[in-house]
Protein backbone atom coordinates (compact mmCIF):
# COMPACT_ATOMS: atom_id res chain seq x y z
CA UNK A 1 0.00 0.00 0.00
CA UNK A 2 1.50 3.22 -1.30
CA UNK A 3 1.35 6.42 1.31
CA UNK A 4 -1.96 7.55 -0.67
CA UNK A 5 -4.65 6.06 -2.61
CA UNK A 6 -6.50 4.16 0.26
CA UNK A 7 -10.36 4.23 0.66
CA UNK A 8 -11.15 5.63 4.26
CA UNK A 9 -14.05 5.46 5.69
CA UNK A 10 -14.85 8.40 7.90
CA UNK A 11 -17.46 7.98 10.44
CA UNK A 12 -19.58 10.80 12.26
CA UNK A 13 -22.86 9.46 14.25
CA UNK A 14 -23.26 12.42 16.86
CA UNK A 15 -22.79 16.21 16.48
CA UNK A 16 -22.12 18.56 13.70
CA UNK A 17 -19.93 16.49 10.88
CA UNK A 18 -17.08 19.69 10.27
CA UNK A 19 -14.38 17.84 11.89
CA UNK A 20 -15.09 14.43 9.75
CA UNK A 21 -15.27 16.58 6.65
CA UNK A 22 -12.35 18.66 7.17
CA UNK A 23 -10.39 15.31 7.22
CA UNK A 24 -12.24 14.01 4.71
CA UNK A 25 -11.67 16.89 2.47
CA UNK A 26 -7.83 16.74 3.02
CA UNK A 27 -7.85 13.40 2.55
CA UNK A 28 -8.84 13.13 -0.97
CA UNK A 29 -6.98 15.94 -1.51
CA UNK A 30 -4.33 13.63 -1.44
CA UNK A 31 -5.56 11.55 -3.77
CA UNK A 32 -7.63 8.89 -1.35
CA UNK A 33 -11.01 7.77 -1.98
CA UNK A 34 -13.19 9.24 0.91
CA UNK A 35 -16.61 7.74 2.15
CA UNK A 36 -18.68 9.34 4.99
CA UNK A 37 -21.12 7.86 7.24
CA UNK A 38 -23.13 10.81 9.60
CA UNK A 39 -26.18 10.65 11.23
CA UNK A 40 -29.10 11.75 9.36
CA UNK A 41 -30.29 14.57 11.40
CA UNK A 42 -27.04 16.18 10.87
CA UNK A 43 -26.04 15.84 7.30
CA UNK A 44 -24.84 18.29 5.58
CA UNK A 45 -23.41 17.97 2.12
CA UNK A 46 -22.06 21.68 2.13
CA UNK A 47 -19.23 20.68 4.64
CA UNK A 48 -17.95 17.85 2.09
CA UNK A 49 -16.51 18.04 -1.25
CA UNK A 50 -18.59 16.96 -3.69
CA UNK A 51 -16.49 14.15 -4.71
CA UNK A 52 -16.60 12.44 -1.45
CA UNK A 53 -19.79 9.66 -1.14
CA UNK A 54 -21.99 10.76 2.13
CA UNK A 55 -24.40 7.74 3.11
CA UNK A 56 -26.70 9.00 6.12
CA UNK A 57 -27.58 6.21 9.37
CA UNK A 58 -31.13 6.76 10.73
CA UNK A 59 -30.69 8.64 13.96
CA UNK A 60 -32.51 11.64 14.13
CA UNK A 61 -35.07 12.91 16.35
CA UNK A 62 -34.21 11.60 20.15
CA UNK A 63 -37.78 9.51 20.23
CA UNK A 64 -36.99 7.95 16.99
CA UNK A 65 -33.95 7.03 17.65
CA UNK A 66 -34.17 5.39 21.11
CA UNK A 67 -36.91 3.53 18.85
CA UNK A 68 -34.84 2.17 16.18
CA UNK A 69 -32.01 1.30 18.86
CA UNK A 70 -34.42 -1.57 19.95
CA UNK A 71 -34.98 -3.02 16.19
CA UNK A 72 -31.94 -5.40 15.54
CA UNK A 73 -32.44 -4.47 11.48
CA UNK A 74 -30.82 -0.85 12.74
CA UNK A 75 -27.75 -3.12 13.64
CA UNK A 76 -28.40 -5.22 10.28
CA UNK A 77 -28.73 -2.47 8.24
CA UNK A 78 -25.71 -0.49 9.50
CA UNK A 79 -23.16 -3.20 9.48
CA UNK A 80 -24.90 -4.32 5.52
CA UNK A 81 -23.35 -0.32 4.55
CA UNK A 82 -20.04 -0.54 6.25
CA UNK A 83 -19.76 -4.16 4.28
CA UNK A 84 -21.13 -2.26 1.14
CA UNK A 85 -18.78 0.75 1.26
CA UNK A 86 -15.78 -1.87 2.10
CA UNK A 87 -13.07 0.11 3.02
CA UNK A 88 -9.42 -0.15 4.02
CA UNK A 89 -9.24 1.66 6.52
CA UNK A 90 -12.52 2.82 9.07
CA UNK A 91 -12.04 5.62 11.39
CA UNK A 92 -14.78 6.57 14.09
CA UNK A 93 -14.35 10.58 14.30
CA UNK A 94 -17.32 10.70 16.67
CA UNK A 95 -18.91 7.45 17.84
CA UNK A 96 -22.47 6.41 18.57
CA UNK A 97 -24.12 3.30 20.67
CA UNK A 98 -25.38 2.08 17.35
CA UNK A 99 -21.81 0.99 16.58
CA UNK A 100 -20.87 -0.51 19.37
CA UNK A 101 -22.73 -3.83 18.68
CA UNK A 102 -21.67 -3.71 15.09
CA UNK A 103 -18.10 -3.40 15.48
CA UNK A 104 -16.44 -7.27 16.44
CA UNK A 105 -18.31 -7.93 13.03
CA UNK A 106 -15.36 -5.30 11.15
CA UNK A 107 -12.49 -6.93 12.52
CA UNK A 108 -11.31 -7.39 9.55
CA UNK A 109 -10.63 -3.57 8.76
CA UNK A 110 -8.48 -1.35 10.32
CA UNK A 111 -10.52 0.87 13.00
CA UNK A 112 -9.12 4.15 14.34
CA UNK A 113 -11.52 6.35 16.50
CA UNK A 114 -10.71 9.46 17.43
CA UNK A 115 -11.10 10.25 21.25
CA UNK A 116 -12.00 14.06 21.61
CA UNK A 117 -12.71 13.76 25.44
CA UNK A 118 -10.65 11.32 27.29
CA UNK A 119 -11.41 13.02 30.57
CA UNK A 120 -15.38 12.57 30.26
CA UNK A 121 -15.50 15.19 33.01
CA UNK A 122 -16.76 18.37 30.33
CA UNK A 123 -19.33 16.95 28.47
CA UNK A 124 -22.11 18.85 28.09
CA UNK A 125 -25.11 16.90 26.65
CA UNK A 126 -27.49 14.23 27.93
CA UNK A 127 -26.18 11.78 26.29
CA UNK A 128 -22.56 12.44 26.96
CA UNK A 129 -23.29 11.66 30.76
CA UNK A 130 -24.93 8.88 30.71
CA UNK A 131 -23.24 5.02 31.23
CA UNK A 132 -24.11 4.25 27.95
CA UNK A 133 -21.76 7.26 26.47
CA UNK A 134 -19.38 6.19 29.27
CA UNK A 135 -20.03 2.11 28.17
CA UNK A 136 -19.46 2.83 24.33
CA UNK A 137 -16.65 4.96 24.34
CA UNK A 138 -14.80 2.86 26.49
CA UNK A 139 -15.62 -0.25 24.26
CA UNK A 140 -14.38 1.78 21.30
CA UNK A 141 -11.36 2.42 22.78
CA UNK A 142 -10.46 -1.38 23.15
CA UNK A 143 -11.63 -2.42 19.70
CA UNK A 144 -9.79 0.35 18.03
CA UNK A 145 -5.95 -0.79 16.49
CA UNK A 146 -5.39 2.88 17.23
CA UNK A 147 -6.65 5.95 19.17
CA UNK A 148 -6.24 9.43 17.45
CA UNK A 149 -5.89 12.54 20.44
CA UNK A 150 -5.55 16.03 19.76
CA UNK A 151 -2.32 16.82 21.91
CA UNK A 152 0.29 15.29 24.16
CA UNK A 153 -1.78 15.99 27.21
CA UNK A 154 -4.88 14.07 26.39
CA UNK A 155 -2.43 11.59 25.37
CA UNK A 156 -1.05 11.03 28.85
CA UNK A 157 -4.94 11.20 30.37
CA UNK A 158 -5.39 7.98 28.11
CA UNK A 159 -2.08 6.59 29.43
CA UNK A 160 -3.64 7.34 33.06
CA UNK A 161 -6.00 4.69 31.69
CA UNK A 162 -3.98 1.86 31.27
CA UNK A 163 -4.63 2.14 27.39
CA UNK A 164 -0.92 1.14 25.88
CA UNK A 165 1.55 4.60 24.19
CA UNK A 166 2.00 2.71 20.97
CA UNK A 167 -1.92 2.18 20.75
CA UNK A 168 -2.47 6.23 21.30
CA UNK A 169 -1.03 8.81 18.00
CA UNK A 170 -1.19 11.92 19.07
CA UNK A 171 -1.81 14.67 15.81
CA UNK A 172 -2.31 18.47 16.28
CA UNK A 173 -6.38 19.77 15.34
CA UNK A 174 -5.95 21.81 12.32
CA UNK A 175 -8.67 25.08 11.97
CA UNK A 176 -12.12 24.98 11.05
CA UNK A 177 -11.78 26.32 7.31
CA UNK A 178 -15.70 25.77 6.69
CA UNK A 179 -17.38 29.11 8.44
CA UNK A 180 -15.69 31.27 5.85
CA UNK A 181 -17.50 29.86 3.08
CA UNK A 182 -20.67 31.77 4.68
CA UNK A 183 -18.57 34.82 5.49
CA UNK A 184 -20.74 37.72 4.83
CA UNK A 185 -17.27 40.13 5.19
CA UNK A 186 -19.00 42.89 6.01
CA UNK A 187 -16.43 45.50 6.93
CA UNK A 188 -15.34 45.57 10.71
CA UNK A 189 -16.47 48.21 12.97
CA UNK A 190 -12.71 50.03 13.89
CA UNK A 191 -14.16 52.11 16.21
CA UNK A 192 -14.56 49.20 18.19
CA UNK A 193 -12.26 46.89 20.05
CA UNK A 194 -14.19 43.45 20.46
CA UNK A 195 -13.79 40.57 23.01
CA UNK A 196 -15.73 37.58 21.95
CA UNK A 197 -16.79 34.48 23.91
CA UNK A 198 -18.24 31.77 21.87
CA UNK A 199 -19.71 28.34 22.40
CA UNK A 200 -22.14 26.22 24.75
CA UNK A 201 -22.74 27.46 27.90
CA UNK A 202 -21.41 24.95 30.79
CA UNK A 203 -20.23 25.84 34.20
CA UNK A 204 -16.62 24.88 33.35
CA UNK A 205 -16.44 27.26 30.21
CA UNK A 206 -15.51 29.98 32.98
CA UNK A 207 -18.24 32.89 32.08
CA UNK A 208 -18.52 33.91 35.45
CA UNK A 209 -14.53 34.48 35.59
CA UNK A 210 -15.28 36.54 32.41
CA UNK A 211 -17.89 38.76 34.03
CA UNK A 212 -15.34 39.80 37.04
CA UNK A 213 -12.95 40.66 34.48
CA UNK A 214 -15.27 42.75 32.30
CA UNK A 215 -15.56 46.12 34.70
CA UNK A 216 -11.58 46.15 34.69
CA UNK A 217 -11.40 45.97 31.14
CA UNK A 218 -14.17 48.67 30.49
CA UNK A 219 -12.46 51.03 32.68
CA UNK A 220 -9.41 50.67 31.37
CA UNK A 221 -10.22 50.33 27.67
CA UNK A 222 -13.74 52.58 26.92
CA UNK A 223 -13.80 51.50 23.26
CA UNK A 224 -13.84 47.68 24.30
CA UNK A 225 -16.86 46.05 23.60
CA UNK A 226 -17.97 41.90 24.25
CA UNK A 227 -19.68 39.89 22.74
CA UNK A 228 -20.95 36.20 24.39
CA UNK A 229 -22.79 33.64 22.22
CA UNK A 230 -23.87 30.11 22.07
CA UNK A 231 -26.39 27.98 23.37
CA UNK A 232 -27.55 28.60 27.08
CA UNK A 233 -28.31 30.56 29.72
CA UNK A 234 -26.10 32.74 30.40
CA UNK A 235 -27.28 36.11 32.25
CA UNK A 236 -27.26 33.37 35.03
CA UNK A 237 -23.44 33.61 35.07
CA UNK A 238 -22.92 37.28 34.72
CA UNK A 239 -24.10 40.35 37.11
CA UNK A 240 -26.40 42.49 36.85
CA UNK A 241 -23.90 45.15 36.50
CA UNK A 242 -22.37 43.64 33.02
CA UNK A 243 -25.70 42.43 31.71
CA UNK A 244 -27.14 46.19 31.55
CA UNK A 245 -23.90 47.27 30.22
CA UNK A 246 -24.52 48.74 26.91
CA UNK A 247 -20.96 47.34 25.76
CA UNK A 248 -21.70 44.14 26.24
CA UNK A 249 -24.03 42.19 23.94
CA UNK A 250 -25.38 38.74 24.71
CA UNK A 251 -26.68 36.03 21.96
CA UNK A 252 -27.93 33.28 24.14
CA UNK A 253 -29.10 30.98 21.49
CA UNK A 254 -27.31 28.33 18.90
CA UNK A 255 -25.56 30.39 16.40
CA UNK A 256 -26.28 29.00 12.50
CA UNK A 257 -23.27 28.69 10.47
CA UNK A 258 -23.98 31.51 8.26
CA UNK A 259 -23.43 33.84 11.28
CA UNK A 260 -20.52 32.13 13.12
CA UNK A 261 -17.54 33.85 10.51
CA UNK A 262 -19.04 37.41 10.78
CA UNK A 263 -18.38 37.10 14.56
CA UNK A 264 -15.06 35.79 14.81
CA UNK A 265 -14.07 38.18 12.17
CA UNK A 266 -15.42 41.13 14.00
CA UNK A 267 -13.00 39.98 16.93
CA UNK A 268 -10.16 41.20 18.28
CA UNK A 269 -9.54 38.61 20.84
CA UNK A 270 -11.57 35.26 21.61
CA UNK A 271 -11.56 34.90 25.45
CA UNK A 272 -11.51 30.91 26.78
CA UNK A 273 -11.14 31.20 30.32
CA UNK A 274 -12.13 27.67 31.37
CA UNK A 275 -12.11 26.22 34.57
CA UNK A 276 -11.14 22.44 32.91
CA UNK A 277 -11.58 21.53 29.48
CA UNK A 278 -9.33 19.07 27.38
CA UNK A 279 -9.24 20.89 23.96
CA UNK A 280 -11.27 23.37 21.92
CA UNK A 281 -12.71 23.98 18.73
CA UNK A 282 -13.23 27.45 19.49
CA UNK A 283 -9.72 27.92 19.58
CA UNK A 284 -9.41 26.81 15.90
CA UNK A 285 -12.03 28.77 14.33
CA UNK A 286 -10.05 31.90 16.22
CA UNK A 287 -7.23 30.98 14.31
CA UNK A 288 -8.51 30.17 11.03
CA UNK A 289 -9.91 34.25 11.32
CA UNK A 290 -5.69 35.01 12.72
CA UNK A 291 -7.25 36.49 15.54
CA UNK A 292 -5.46 36.21 19.13
CA UNK A 293 -6.60 34.24 21.93
CA UNK A 294 -6.29 34.35 25.68
CA UNK A 295 -6.90 30.99 26.85
CA UNK A 296 -6.51 29.27 30.57
CA UNK A 297 -3.85 26.97 31.71
CA UNK A 298 -6.07 23.75 31.10
CA UNK A 299 -6.29 20.32 29.48
CA UNK A 300 -4.66 20.82 26.24
CA UNK A 301 -4.98 24.66 25.56
CA UNK A 302 -1.77 25.42 26.58
CA UNK A 303 -0.22 22.98 23.74
CA UNK A 304 -1.95 25.12 20.85
CA UNK A 305 -0.93 28.73 22.15
CA UNK A 306 2.40 29.99 21.86
CA UNK A 307 2.00 31.64 25.01
CA UNK A 308 3.11 35.96 24.05
CA UNK A 309 3.44 35.20 20.29
CA UNK A 310 -0.42 33.69 19.64
CA UNK A 311 -1.84 34.76 22.61
CA UNK A 312 -1.59 34.58 26.53
CA UNK A 313 -2.27 31.21 28.69
CA UNK A 314 -3.42 32.60 32.04
CA UNK A 315 -4.41 30.99 35.45
CA UNK A 316 -8.04 29.37 35.80
CA UNK A 317 -10.45 31.07 37.66
CA UNK A 318 -8.19 34.67 37.98
CA UNK A 319 -10.41 37.11 36.61
CA UNK A 320 -7.26 39.67 36.78
CA UNK A 321 -4.94 38.05 35.00
CA UNK A 322 -7.58 37.14 32.20
CA UNK A 323 -8.40 41.06 31.95
CA UNK A 324 -5.10 42.08 31.88
CA UNK A 325 -4.22 39.63 28.86
CA UNK A 326 -7.09 40.59 27.65
CA UNK A 327 -5.87 44.27 27.65
CA UNK A 328 -2.59 43.79 26.81
CA UNK A 329 -3.81 42.27 23.01
CA UNK A 330 -6.49 45.29 22.28
CA UNK A 331 -4.82 48.37 23.63
CA UNK A 332 -1.76 47.64 21.69
CA UNK A 333 -1.94 47.86 17.73
CA UNK A 334 1.22 46.57 17.20
CA UNK A 335 1.47 43.71 19.52
CA UNK A 336 -2.04 42.00 18.18
CA UNK A 337 -0.31 42.42 14.69
CA UNK A 338 2.56 40.33 15.46
CA UNK A 339 0.28 38.14 17.38
CA UNK A 340 -1.75 37.85 13.80
CA UNK A 341 1.40 36.82 11.54
CA UNK A 342 2.44 34.73 14.51
CA UNK A 343 -1.29 32.94 13.77
CA UNK A 344 -0.68 32.76 10.22
CA UNK A 345 2.51 30.78 10.20
CA UNK A 346 0.65 28.15 12.44
CA UNK A 347 -1.98 28.09 10.67
CA UNK A 348 -0.05 27.58 7.48
CA UNK A 349 2.29 24.97 9.44
CA UNK A 350 1.38 22.98 11.85
CA UNK A 351 -2.44 23.69 11.80
CA UNK A 352 -2.84 22.77 8.12
CA UNK A 353 -5.30 19.59 7.97
CA UNK A 354 -3.70 18.77 4.66
CA UNK A 355 -0.18 18.71 6.28
CA UNK A 356 -1.81 17.02 9.12
CA UNK A 357 -3.72 14.53 7.21
CA UNK A 358 -0.42 13.74 5.34
CA UNK A 359 0.80 12.20 8.72
CA UNK A 360 -2.69 10.76 9.24
CA UNK A 361 -2.48 8.79 6.11
CA UNK A 362 1.23 7.87 7.07
CA UNK A 363 -0.80 6.54 10.45
CA UNK A 364 -3.49 4.83 8.06
CA UNK A 365 -0.95 2.89 6.58
CA UNK A 366 1.01 2.11 9.42
CA UNK A 367 -1.92 -0.27 10.40
CA UNK A 368 -2.25 -1.45 7.15
CA UNK A 369 1.31 -3.17 7.43
CA UNK A 370 0.54 -4.69 10.80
Amino acid sequence: MTAIGMHVLLIHLSGTPLYAAEIANSLLKLGNEVDALVAERNVDENYFNEDISISTVGISSNKETLLRSLSPLTYYRLLKEIKTIDPDVIHITQGFFWLNPVLPFLTSYSLVFTDHEPEETNDVTFYDRTQLYTWSKHHMRSVADSIIVHGEYLKSVLMSKKIPEDKIKALDHGTYRYYRQFDSRQDKDKNELNILFFGLIADYKGIDVFGEAIPAIMENCPRATVTIAGGGDIEKYLSDEVVSLDSVRIYDEFIPDNQVGQLFRQADVVVLPYKSGSQSGVLTIAYEYRTPVVVTDVGGLPEVVDNGETGYVVPPNDSDALASSILDVIKYPEKKQQMERKINEKVESELSWDIICEELVEHYNSLLRG
